[in-house]
C-alpha cells in the first residue's frame, strides 16, 4: 500500500507557505477586483488616463479609484513574484505535488504540457487544486 501521508513531508513546509501566501494574494487580487468594479459601475465616465494626468500634475486630488488600480498593479506584480517563487520550488513539471495546506492534501504543480490530451500549452498554467 503506497503511503497516504507523504503529503506531511516537513520538507514542503516552505513550499506549503509559499503556496499559502499565494492563494491568500490571489484572493485580495479578487477581491480588490470586485471592489474597483463597483467604483467603475457608480463613476461609469471614469477615465484612468485623465485622472492619472490630474494626479500627477497637481491639479486633481488622487480619487479612490486611482489608489486602488495602483494597488491592484503591485498586487498583480507580487502576484506574478510568487508565483515564479513557487515555481522554482517545484521539484518537478507537468506533475502534481501534495502539500498540506491545512485542510488534508492539496496539489500544485507548473503544466507546460495538457495532462489530458498531451498537446503543449500555449502558456504554461501553476494549477493548485486544495
Amino acid at each position: 500500500m503506497e503511503n497516504l501521508i507523504n503529503y506531511l513531508d516537513e520538507s514542503l513546509i516552505p513550499l506549503e507557505e509559499k503556496v499559502k501566501d499565494y492563494l491568500h494574494l490571489e484572493r485580495d487580487i479578487r477581491l480588490l477586483e470586485v471592489e474597483l468594479l463597483s467604483l467603475q459601475s457608480m463613476k461609469p465616465d471614469f477615465d484612468p488616463e485623465q485622472d492619472m494626468e490630474n494626479q500627477f500634475s497637481g491639479t486633481g486630488q488622487s480619487s479612490p479609484l486611482n489608489d486602488k488600480e495602483q494597488k491592484l498593479k503591485e498586487m498583480l506584480e507580487q502576484h506574478q513574484a510568487l508565483q515564479q517563487e513557487v515555481i522554482a520550488m517545484l521539484p518537478e513539471k507537468d506533475k502534481f505535488v501534495e502539500l498540506n495546506l491545512g485542510y488534508g492534501p492539496s496539489m500544485v504543480g507548473y503544466f507546460t504540457v495538457d495532462p489530458e490530451t498531451r498537446t503543449p500549452l500555449e502558456e504554461p498554467v501553476l494549477r493548485v487544486v486544495h
